[in-house]
């Protein structure tokens, strides 16, 4: 049996499954429940924010963080050995 056959087959033969229906799940509570009442989606919501304010906490924020990252960028390029120790390493190393 071609691949085409077999699909179009398959096909046809989940048409015929039963699909419960979802009114027959609910319970008599739920049936007779009224509807819940609506609320227009403004107050749903609350009020709109200011994009102003959203700004420019966006920018303290980044600002900020650029500042972290300068202050670790400058911590990564000190010398990991001072002149000291430097100086102790050698005279262990020629001595």
């Amino acid at each position: 049996m071609p691949v085409l056959s077999r699909a179009i087959l398959l096909i046809a033969l989940a048409g015929c499954t039963q699909v419960p229906e979802l009114d027959e799940r609910l319970t008599p509570d739920l049936r007779n429940a009224p509807y819940p009442r609506l609320i227009p989606l403004d107050d749903a919501l609350g009020p709109p924010p200011n994009p102003q304010q959203e700004a420019a906490d966006l920018e303290d924020q980044l600002t900020a963080r650029r500042d972290q990252l300068a202050a670790r960028a400058r911590l990564l390029q000190a010398p990991v050995v001072d002149d000291a120790a430097r100086g102790r390493l050698e005279q262990d190393i020629d001595g």
